[in-house]
């Protein structure tokens, strides 16, 4: 059953905005299916695979995999993100980084699909030669509102399966990181 995705209606995104507003979302990422919102459980943080030199020729691949043939946290597309506006800088706290600050926008995620394999859910950016993937990453194209000054719905068209948000690398000190979330369309 293909699941398809439409902006939330006024009266949520109301809700959304009142919530938000009255500080009972706290900054993160959450699925909304119906009037229900479930906040996304963090799954990763992903520092840059500096690779390995291979005849001048640096290499990387960066792949992760995940237990279970699903995340258990049910979504059906319809998401809305949440920033802090008074943090401006990104924190990690033991092997969490903290993306939800006040340059965080929708267009700085991707959402991707996740490859499910031998009861295992795996993220695979591929192989990078010289800083250049040659393996296209599959993103899932979303559109995304403005509800007020610190939070975002977002929403797109999806099949049933297994997805992750991806916050774009951004840097702390001298790494580059990416946070992932996951989460079920049924």
């Amino acid at each position: 059953m293909k699941h398809i995705i439409t902006f939330l209606v006024t009266c949520l995104a109301f809700a959304v905005a009142t919530f938000a507003q009255n500080g009972k979302l706290a900054p993160g990422i959450y699925a909304v299916i119906d009037s229900t919102v479930t906040h996304l459980p963090y799954t990763s943080g992903v520092a840059a695979n500096s690779g390995t030199n291979v005849i001048g020729v640096e290499l990387g691949k960066t792949k992760f995999t995940y237990k279970g043939e699903s995340s258990g946290v049910k979504a059906a597309g319809k998401l809305v993100m949440v920033i802090d506006p008074e943090k401006k800088t990104i924190r990690q706290t033991p092997k969490v980084y903290d993306p939800f600050i006040k340059s965080m926008t929708p267009e700085l995620i991707m959402i991707v699909p996740l490859e499910v394999v031998k009861n295992k859910r795996v993220y695979d950016e591929g192989m990078s030669i010289q800083g250049i993937n040659t393996k296209k990453k599959t993103r899932i194209e979303f559109q995304w509102e403005l509800v007020d000054e610190n939070t975002w719905e977002i929403t797109a068209d999806l099949q049933p399966g297994e997805y992750a948000v991806v916050f774009k690398a951004a840097k702390l000190g001298a790494y580059d990181f990416s946070s992932i979330y996951g989460f079920t369309v049924e």
